[in-house]
């Protein structure tokens, strides 16, 4: 009997006999199946529960599941309990500390749908963990008279763990493990964990870097499969390689980079012509050394991008081809892939071409250097660099009056000591030279971007794409919510546009609250993804756009410049399907967004310990965040958050008020709201809970 009549028969049972429960064996016999199908039906009955249409009670006992409205998603738990699932359409559940069973942060789980909240927000409760995202973390080691224990780093979990019997010793009272998660049974409290390492006590030497890596399972070491690859390749092989390219070696172009950097994706070049300029983005050929399914290719795809930690990185290829075969450094021959774009004195892009080629990168810059060159310094590729600068503006201009989104938030750039300890932290400057590489990048991605949708237009081929929804209705509520409390004017259209932002952006370019509205309207808009389907990107207002420029550190980029390849007729390598494309792009999503989360992590590790060397001094910030308890503030220069608690303000009793994002005193009606700049003092640090407290400075 084969397995779809199995199943049917099964199905049948259970939904005529919903409410009763039923052992395996009972079922084999009550359907009417063969003994010798038993294994196929306990192996159905599995997968049944799984997909969520019937239930499971003990190991061995299976019931019909009446349908309910049910979701399937990814969970982000937030640092105070409450979380939201991730649908795959982009919408998110809101799921309360309560609802949450024994699901962890970034577990794809299975939601009942509980009631719908204002505007188009759902709320559910968590019923199944279909799969853990991670099953190894870390956690301060604690013994006392009941057991062993390990308190979770992360502050999204909210349990802590009992470390099986049977390990005593291993560890010592407040020493940070690193733990696998064993067990946790329904109706258990605590999951149970077995401590694979200690790592240290908090303080030592690069335990902060370790803790990350751990906590976000981060992939660092390469198979030695894989390394062998990678030395595998020589000067030689570039040499050997150079028949099949076009031959641009004579052509000016050079590399734009930060100071600190070890590889270069990207090389640019320009012609000056009668009617505009030819310019030309010239990205790492990764795709000629990282074939599909190998070694290198296995591990790249698993870390799916390159992680930046303050002070180091985690990189996606093995150094040797990071950092040397394919980094495009100055003065030797490379492999690359070139877009040549024909563009016109109105910005507008005529015609382009995209191959595979050689370079002969002229000059290594920095982005200093290059600032030096605009503001007229002398230098033999100057003349380049003015022109690029011209095309820099029109194709800016031209891109902003289609509402492209330019938010210009500054970044905390942190500067270690030989401990590894932050002695500074100040805001990032953005100079005209990374508007000038990033205006070019863009041009790049989206004229490739065109190509694969025209490709799927004329061919019913694949391609992967970078796409930004526009915001929900609910989220644009919200920020003009803000907006009005602020009393900063606002024209935001039904739909929202894209413009809509820009010209908000705008107004508050000279405003003291310039920074924390930028940070407010990009909250408001969704998350960028990958996605198969070419839904366009609201933030740079572009109908179509990719990611190609970065293949030495993002995954994406690399199967972009394996499409253009299969579709140009470059490679005799089998074209991937939609589903496996679809796969693909949802798992360099999730792995982005694991990036992210380790960058921002580290960074905020980083932020707190240079403020623990600052308690009792004052600062200005900005308040960021305001809750029945007290509110939280941002502070300036740094952009560290820290708490201010509603029962420091002794001046007045505070209430909260919601629909004014404020605390407001009873008697002096005194109110402190979101966004109001304030002087604060640091009174304590707590780098493992991850807060840091202030005190109002009273004017």
């Amino acid at each position: 009997m084969d397995r779809s009549m199995i199943q049917k028969k099964l199905m049948d049972v259970l939904k005529q006999n919903q409410g009763r429960w039923y052992k395996p064996r009972t079922l084999l016999k009550a359907a009417h199946i063969r003994e010798r199908d038993y294994r196929t039906l306990k192996v159905l009955l599995l997968e049944l529960y799984r997909k969520g249409d019937i239930d499971q009670k003990g190991r061995h006992q299976y019931a019909y599941k009446p349908k309910q409205q049910e979701k399937t998603g990814i969970l982000a738990v937030t640092s105070r309990g409450f979380g939201f699932v991730e649908l795959k359409d982009g919408s998110e559940i809101f799921i309360r500390a309560q609802d949450m069973q024994h699901a962890l942060h970034r577990d794809l789980v299975r939601v009942k749908i509980l009631k719908r909240q204002s505007g188009d927000k759902l709320e559910g409760k968590i019923i199944d963990v279909i799969k853990r995202h991670q099953t190894e973390f870390v956690g301060a080691y604690q013994l006392d008279r009941f057991g062993e224990w390990v308190i979770p780093e992360d502050k999204r979990i909210r349990v802590r763990f009992a470390v099986e019997q049977g390990q005593p010793g291993l560890a010592r009272d407040g020493q940070i493990v690193a733990v696998e998660l064993i067990s946790w049974e329904i109706g258990h409290p605590e999951p149970i964990v077995r401590i694979q390492e200690v790592l240290g006590f908090r303080g030592d030497p690069g335990l902060d870097k370790a803790l990350i890596i751990r906590e976000h399972d981060l992939p660092t070491f390469w198979t030695e499969k894989a390394l062998a690859q990678a030395e595998s390749y020589t000067e030689e092989s570039v040499q050997s390689e150079l028949k099949n390219r076009q031959d641009l070696r004579k052509l000016t172009c050079f590399t734009i980079d930060p100071e600190s950097a070890q590889d270069f994706d990207d090389a640019m070049s320009i012609e000056v012509k009668k009617n505009g300029w030819v310019l030309g983005v010239h990205i790492a050929d990764v795709s000629h050394y990282v074939t599909p399914g190998s070694p290198v290719d296995r591990g790249a795809r698993k870390r799916g991008t390159s992680v930046y930690l303050v002070g180091s990185a985690i990189h996606m290829l093995p150094e040797k081809l990071a950092s040397d075969l394919c980094s495009l450094k100055p003065s030797i021959d490379r492999l690359s892939m070139s877009c040549m774009m024909e563009i016109g004195r109105d910005g507008v892009i005529n015609n382009y071409k995209i191959f595979p080629s050689v370079i002969h990168s002229k000059q290594r810059f920095t982005y200093e250097e290059v600032e030096l060159i605009l503001d007229g310094k002398d230098d033999q590729y100057a003349g380049d660099i003015h022109e690029m600068e011209k095309l820099r503006k029109i194709l800016f201009r031209e891109r902003k009056a289609k509402g492209s989104i330019d938010l210009d938030l500054s970044e905390p750039i942190i500067t270690l000591d030989d401990s590894g300890f932050p002695h500074d932290i100040k805001p990032s400057k953005r100079l005209i030279s990374h508007r000038l590489v990033e205006e070019f990048m863009l041009a790049a991605n989206r004229v490739t971007a065109e190509y694969l949708a025209l490709m799927n237009r004329k061919a019913k081929l694949p391609g992967i794409y970078r796409i930004h929804e526009s915001p929900s209705a609910d989220s644009i509520s919200k920020f003009k919510n803000i907006l009005q409390r602020l009393n900063i004017p606002q024209r935001i259209s039904s739909p929202v546009k894209p413009k809509d932002y820009q010209v908000l952006v705008d107004a508050v370019r000279e405003s003291p609250y310039r920074h924390f509205i930028e940070k407010v309207a990009l909250r408001s808009m969704t998350k960028a993804k990958y996605s198969v389907e070419n839904l366009g990107h609201f933030g740079l207002a572009f109908k179509s756009y990719t990611h190609y420029t970065s293949p030495i550190r993002r995954y994406p980029d690399l199967t972009v410049h394996r499409l253009l390849k299969s579709y140009l007729g470059n490679t005799d390598d089998p074209k991937p399907t939609l589903k496996a494309l679809a796969g693909l792009a949802e798992h360099c999503s999730q792995r982005e967004r694991v990036a992210v989360e380790a960058e921002r992590d580290h960074m905020k590790m980083k932020q707190l310990q240079y403020l623990s060397k600052r308690v009792g001094e004052e600062f200005d910030g900005v308040i960021s965040g305001v809750m029945q308890f007290g509110f939280f503030v941002e502070l300036a220069e740094t952009f560290v958050d820290g708490l201010v608690h509603a029962s420091s303000l002794s001046d007045d009793y505070y209430e909260y008020h919601e629909d004014s994002y404020s605390l407001t005193g009873r008697r002096t009606q005194k109110m402190y709201r979101l966004g109001d700049p304030v002087r604060v003092k640091v009174t304590s640090v707590s780098i493992s809970e991850g807060l840091a407290d202030f005190v109002l400075i009273q004017n």
